[in-house]
């Protein structure tokens, strides 16, 4: 997604109380690289808040309530991420909808997973990408893209790519075992870069008269 395509999405999913976990999903995504599996998998005690670090440690794809932790897709998908500030607010932001949820409603179990539904279990990726396309089918000028939750660390990826941001440091945040997924994205990218170079040249030769 360009960075107007992303942000006219999350404008959406934000304007519901239905969708509004979904958006602050699919923010912490686009800004951490994680596959949804990894992300739903998530646990307090995989958040170091103070350090500012998180562990991604394992993938969930059931939303059963007897559910367990399978391992990442590869040995370099095990990593521990460093935190920005916006994720940081979304996963205590998260933690905080969760507890509130679980004070007026009786009804709903204890979990330490962190990205849960209004019906306080793990989002699951079909309800998640279904929700995503809906959104998009509102907004006045559809995104002509096909949505799904992975979108989004591509977008990561090309975004990082487009700040000339080292391939191994980007493969070390999105958890690539090899570089050449992540150099598919990166190629794309900076492809589409080179036709801002002539202007680039012109504005320096045009600097020096």
């Amino acid at each position: 997604l360009e960075l107007e395509e992303l942000n006219l999405l999350l404008k959406e999913l934000y304007k519901s109380t239905r969708t509004y976990r979904a958006g602050l999903l699919a923010e912490f995504m686009s800004l951490n690289g994680c596959r949804i599996g990894e992300a739903v998998a998530i646990e307090r005690h995989n958040y170091r808040r103070e350090s500012r670090e998180l562990d991604i440690h394992g993938t969930l794809d059931s939303i059963d309530r007897n559910a367990k932790k399978e391992l990442t897709k590869t040995i370099s998908s095990y990593r521990t991420t460093n935190l920005t500030n916006r994720e940081i607010e979304i996963i205590d932001e998260f933690i905080k909808l969760n507890e509130l949820a679980t004070s007026t409603n009786p009804e709903l179990y204890d979990t330490d997973y962190i990205f849960l539904n209004n019906h306080g279990k793990p989002i699951q990726r079909n309800a998640f990408n279904i929700t995503l396309q809906k959104a998009n089918q509102r907004l006045d000028k559809p995104i002509n893209k096909p949505l799904s939750s992975h979108i989004f660390r591509h977008t990561l990826i090309s975004m990082l790519a487009e700040k000339n941001v080292p391939v191994k440091a980007i493969m070390a945040r999105v958890g690539h075992k090899d570089s050449n997924t992540t150099m598919q994205i990166y190629t794309h990218v900076t492809k589409s870069m080179k036709s801002n170079i002539e202007n680039i040249l012109d504005t320096i030769a045009n600097s020096r008269k």
